[in-house]
């Protein structure tokens, strides 16, 4: 049996390269950047997948929450919710139970007729879509349809807040600039209740047939 040759310091197994969290963002972000040169080449068709992004990391990061809430990590949704910057009825709605995505937000299922306009206030803003408008909820997660700005909480606290706007002006000082414009905007309102309407009646197919096609065809 031939005796082995090699180096002892090289037949040492080697110790894994730990790589920091922050090393992965910065290679994330780098990567989104090199896609987004790529289809600005004029690679058109590869925008609509670009955007479904925000749907994937709305996914992962889910994952990351239901790991962080979880053994052994136990962290509390108000630790989450500090870091992402919303409240932590927001944070539980967005990234909690499916059941809870897209609901009416328990702060105001749970003040009932009884609650305030800083409660109102403070929905509105963890809900509102931001400007640019993104294509989820920033509150729940809710999927905006086209031509909609609104998800069920906002479409139910926007016409109560802008109809108590002047019980309480300071509260309502804590809207951003776009979001107390938005707020008052009779376009927004119109646009959001048109849109809902256009999506609660089943849409017709130009070449589904009709009842005097059918009755045509059975005289012919």
């Amino acid at each position: 049996m031939s005796k082995n040759t090699v180096k002892p310091g090289l037949r040492a197994k080697r110790a894994k390269k730990s790589v920091e969290n922050n090393e992965f963002d910065a290679f994330a972000r780098r990567i989104l950047r090199a896609y987004a040169r790529r289809v600005a080449l004029g690679d058109v068709e590869a925008l609509r997948s670009q955007v479904e992004l925000t749907s994937e990391l709305d996914a992962v990061t889910r994952l990351a929450v239901a790991g962080l809430r979880g053994a052994p990590n136990h962290y509390s949704w108000s630790e989450i919710a500090d870091r992402l910057g919303v409240s932590r009825q927001a944070a539980q709605m967005r990234y909690g139970d499916r059941a809870d995505r897209g609901g009416l937000d328990r702060r105001v299922v749970q003040a009932g007729l009884g609650v305030t306009v800083a409660t109102l206030v403070a929905v509105f803003a963890d809900h509102h879509p931001g400007v640019p408008m993104s294509s989820i909820c920033p509150g729940c997660g809710y999927r905006y349809p086209d031509g909609v700005s609104d998800c069920p909480t906002n479409a139910t606290v926007r016409p109560l807040l802008k109809a108590r706007r002047h019980e309480d002006k300071d509260g309502l000082s804590r809207l951003t600039p776009d979001q107390f414009d938005d707020l008052r905007s009779e376009k927004t309102a119109r646009t959001n209740r048109a849109a809902a309407k256009r999506a609660s009646q089943p849409a017709r197919r130009d070449d589904a047939p009709c009842l005097f096609d059918l009755s045509s065809r059975g005289g012919a």
